[in-house]
């Protein structure tokens, strides 16, 4: 492996911008089968989140992060409650993409993502969902020739 490649999957944000990427394939793949599909916009919107959040958990939790101290239900309860407000916020700017400046789903999508939902997502799945580990307090050792004791 070149140093390059060694030196960006050493690095937490590569590695989530690579499962973003991965993420985005499985989000928009189903967003526009549902809107192909003739369903509404947001909820053609609502469905590709959806079931990208889903793939994006898992591989945010088990790739980008390396996430396995933590019980499921901790940082499941905590990306869930990222993954509604996302979503949610996801869906307006679409909408109005979409439905108010009149641009193809795709294109809206994919600017959303962009310029919306990938900073916000890395930052709150790093600080919020998936915390670094803090390292533990060093404690000095006693002297027992200090006074005191």
């Amino acid at each position: 492996m070149s140093p390059l490649l060694r030196r960006l999957s050493g690095s937490w944000v590569a590695r989530g911008l690579g499962a973003g990427a991965a993420t985005a394939v499985v989000d928009h793949s189903v967003g526009l089968a549902l809107a192909m599909a003739g369903l509404p916009t947001r909820a053609a919107a609502t469905g590709g989140k959806v079931a990208g959040a889903l793939f994006s958990y898992v591989a945010h939790r088990r790739f980008t992060f390396r996430d396995h101290r933590q019980p499921l239900t901790a940082s499941g309860a905590r990306y869930a409650l990222v993954a509604v407000a996302v979503t949610a916020a996801h869906g307006q700017v679409v909408v109005w993409l979409r439905d108010g400046v009149g641009l193809p789903y795709l294109v809206a999508a994919v600017l959303t993502d962009g310029l919306v939902v990938t900073p916000s997502w890395l930052v709150a799945l790093r600080f919020f969902v998936f915390p670094a580990a803090r390292p533990a307090a060093r404690v000095p050792p006693i002297d027992p020739s200090a006074p005191g004791i």
